[in-house]
């Protein structure tokens, strides 16, 4: 796809030494949350939010004669505003506990990147599932945002529904396909963070171990992380949701030709889109891909930036999103 991802940002960051204590975060991030490692990622065009258009139908142009001329059309739009979350933590080790180690800048930097993999998980449920009406601190995840079968992408009726249900109910699975790029689907970042990334090494602090009522000290060691990000959806028609499959069983369970439908719902059949599902679904898939009857699937022989296997829906990645799990039943 050529997207511009949180590790082209970083680097693409002037010198080697400015850009270094950015690196391995990204590379967390990527490698953690498989939405980072396709997310395109571009600076907001305001401090801490993003403002766009979204097209909701399109203008019909007319055809003409010699001699003759056609009335101007317009382009049908609605305004927008993107906003972007802010996942911060710190992560402190005991100064000597570290001193001691045979390579403490390794072991800090082991302990830091632990602190760093729980800030992912945070950030993949919500690109998943945030909701604005649970924190005011977030905002809406793709299951948020398309938790209807009535939902119209754009609020265009000519085009098929976002959302397609499996039939389940109850405690179900879902498949979220995503076509991103640029005027698609995108991240954001603040246009004054590096990947909307910062890694700050504090130094030698003095912790409080206990109450602050009855306060116990020792030295440690400090980093500050945070991700600030947002998701920006300029067109909705790049986004199918297979929602309602039943985790077990044998009725309203996984049916490729189901995601076979839905794909064919993107504009021009999804040619660059990328296939997200929970761990029971992947596990489906790949057991379905050992099959000689197998008509659906292929292992991408060159494997992903990270040496893993790829599996292949006709074509498509398929990405294991550990934290979509299960939810309830929609309709």
């Amino acid at each position: 796809m050529g997207a511009y991802t949180i590790m082209d940002v970083v680097n693409s960051y002037t010198t080697l030494d400015a850009k270094a204590k950015y690196i391995w975060a990204a590379n967390v991030l990527a490698r953690k949350c498989p939405f980072f490692q396709d997310m395109p990622m571009k600076p907001s065009n305001q401090i801490f939010s993003n403002i766009g258009a979204r097209v909701s139908y399109l203008n019909t142009p007319a055809t003409r004669g010699f001699n003759q001329g056609v009335a101007p059309t317009a382009i049908h739009s609605v305004n927008y505003t993107e906003g972007i979350a802010m996942i911060e933590d710190y992560s402190e080790v005991d100064k000597t506990l570290c001193d001691i180690q045979p390579n403490p800048e390794q072991w800090r930097s082991e302990r830091d990147k632990i602190k760093l993999e729980a800030m992912t998980q945070t950030a993949e449920t919500l690109i998943i599932s945030g909701s604005k009406t649970s924190d005011v601190n977030a905002w809406d995840g793709f299951r948020t945002r398309f938790n209807v079968s009535t939902h119209y992408p754009n609020g265009d009726t000519t085009w098929p529904v976002n959302v397609k249900l499996a039939g389940g109910s109850g405690t179900v699975n879902d498949i979220i396909i995503i076509e991103w790029g640029e005027s698609k689907v995108f991240g954001l970042y603040p246009p004054n963070l590096v990947g909307g990334i910062q890694v700050k090494d504090l130094g030698e602090v003095t912790v409080v171990t206990n109450t602050l009522a009855s306060p116990q000290y020792m030295q440690g060691y400090r980093t500050f992380m945070s991700l600030y990000f947002g998701l920006n959806i300029e067109d909705e028609r790049y986004i199918q949701r297979l929602a309602n499959i039943q985790p077990t069983g044998v009725d309203n369970i996984f049916n490729p030709e189901h995601l076979v439908e839905v794909i064919n719902n993107l504009p021009g059949g999804g040619a660059d889109a990328v296939i997200y599902v929970p761990r029971a679904i992947k596990t489906q898939m790949d057991i379905a891909a050992m099959q000689k009857n197998n008509a659906f699937y292929t292992i991408d022989a060159n494997n992903d930036v990270f040496g893993r296997p790829v599996l292949r829906f006709r074509g498509l990645p398929v990405r294991l999103a550990e934290k979509m799990g299960t939810f309830t039943a929609i309709s």
